[in-house]
C-alpha cells in the first residue's frame, strides 16, 4: 500500500484545476478581509465533508485497488464541489464592490428589440402547467452535471468529464469576473416582481453593504449578467455532442431550460444573449486548451 503512495505521481490536469481552484480561493481569503466581511462555515461543511470522502475515494481507487474510472469520477466530483464552493465565495464579494447597476441598460437592450419582460412573465406565470415543466428545466442544471459525469466516466470517457469540468471552470470565472463589472439585480429585482426570491435579497444586501456574513446560510447564485445558466444550457448540449441518445435528449431539455430563463431564472432577456456569449467564448478557450495538451484529450482517459 504504501510502496503504491510513494510512486503518486500528478498529471497537470490534477495540478491545474486544483491550483486554479487554491488561487481563487486565496483571492477569496483576501477579498473578505479587506471588505471586513466575516466568514462562517456553516453551509460549506457538507461539501467540505463531501470532498474529503471523495478524495479518499479517489485515492483507494487509484492507488490501492485499480479502478480508474470510479477514481476519475471521484476526483472530478471533488473538484466540482471545491471550485463552486471558491467562486461562489468570490461571486459574493464581487457584488461588495458596488459597481453601478446596468439593468437600465439591458431593459433598454430587450426594448430595442421589442422584448416585454413583464410581458411574457405574466404570460408564462399565467400558464401553470408551462412554468412546472419550465421550472423543472430551469432547476436541472446541476443534476445534468452530476449526471453526466457519472455517465461518462462509467462509458470511460473520462476525457469528455473533464471537459466539463473545464467548461463549467473557465465559464464561472469569466462569469465571475463579468458580473464584478458590470453587475444587475435582475428582472425580478428591477421589476419588483418575486423579490422575496433568496437571491434577489442576497444580491441586494451585498451591494447595499447590510449582509456582512458569508457562510451562515445556503450560498445563491446571484449572477444576473451575463445568464450562467444560458451557458451551461449551451454547453450542456455542446458537451452531448456526437451520442445519438443524450444529444437528442439533452437538445430539447436544454433548449427548454433557455426558454425558461427569463421567468423562472428573473433574467432579462439581454442577460441571455450575453450568457450565450460566454458559452461560445468558454467553448472556444477549453478547445484551444485541448489542442495544446494542457489539459486531455476529450476523448481519452485522463490520468490523475
Amino acid at each position: 500500500m504504501l510502496k503504491n503512495f510513494s510512486k503518486i505521481k500528478l498529471s497537470l490536469n490534477t495540478k491545474a484545476v486544483w491550483s486554479l481552484t487554491g488561487a481563487i480561493g486565496m483571492v477569496d481569503i483576501i477579498g473578505l478581509n479587506v471588505v471586513g466581511m466575516k466568514f462562517v462555515p456553516h453551509d460549506y461543511l457538507m461539501d467540505v465533508f463531501a470532498v474529503v470522502v471523495l478524495l479518499i475515494i479517489c485515492a483507494i481507487y487509484k492507488y490501492i485497488r485499480p479502478g480508474q474510472r470510479i477514481a476519475e469520477m471521484a476526483h472530478m466530483g471533488a473538484v466540482f464541489l471545491s471550485f463552486s464552493a471558491v467562486t461562489a465565495t468570490a461571486c459574493y464579494l464581487a457584488a461588495t464592490l458596488h459597481r453601478p447597476l446596468i439593468d437600465d441598460y439591458l431593459v433598454a437592450a430587450d426594448h430595442a428589440l421589442g422584448l416585454d419582460w413583464l410581458a411574457s412573465y405574466s404570460w408564462i406565470t399565467g400558464h401553470p402547467v408551462l412554468y412546472i415543466v419550465l421550472y423543472f428545466a430551469y432547476a436541472s442544471i446541476i443534476a445534468q452535471i452530476l449526471f453526466l459525469l457519472v455517465y461518462l466516466n462509467f462509458r470511460g470517457r473520462c476525457g469528455r468529464a473533464w471537459e466539463i469540468i473545464w467548461l463549467f471552470m473557465v465559464s464561472s470565472l469569466l462569469c465571475t469576473a463579468f458580473s464584478a463589472m458590470w453587475p444587475a439585480v435582475g428582472a425580478f429585482g428591477y421589476y419588483h416582481v418575486e423579490m422575496d426570491r433568496g437571491y434577489v435579497q442576497v444580491f441586494k444586501g451585498l451591494y447595499d453593504g447590510t449582509l456582512r456574513v458569508i457562510g451562515d446560510s445556503r450560498v445563491q447564485g446571484i449572477i444576473q449578467f451575463p445568464s450562467f445558466h444560458m451557458a451551461l444550457g449551451i454547453m450542456m448540449i455542446y458537451v452531448t455532442r456526437g451520442m445519438r441518445i443524450l444529444f437528442p435528449t439533452f437538445l430539447v431539455l436544454n433548449t427548454l431550460l433557455i426558454i425558461s430563463t427569463p421567468a423562472v431564472g428573473g433574467h432579462h432577456y439581454a442577460d441571455l444573449w450575453g450568457g450565450a456569449l460566454l458559452a461560445l467564448v468558454t467553448i472556444l478557450i477549453v478547445r484551444k486548451f485541448f489542442a495544446t495538451g494542457l489539459i486531455p484529450d476529450a476523448d481519452k482517459i485522463a490520468s490523475m
